[in-house]
């Protein structure tokens, strides 16, 4: 996600970015998305024909 993403959506939930959960940079989806510490992510995922949509903050691992 771009930075102003990372803004907009942080606002829009009212949070910190270090309340976000986090996903280590070594993790196999991280990896391939060649994601760095401090990027966040967002991962969809469908589950019974229902998407939902999560956020994860990249840390060292």
């Amino acid at each position: 996600m771009s930075e102003s993403e990372v803004s907009e959506l942080l606002k829009k939930l009212g949070i910190k970015i270090s309340n976000l959960p986090k996903v280590l940079e070594g993790d196999p989806q991280a990896k391939k998305l060649q994601a760095k510490p401090g990027d966040v992510l967002e991962i969809e995922r469908d589950d019974y024909g229902k998407q939902y949509t999560y956020y994860r903050q990249v840390v060292e691992s």
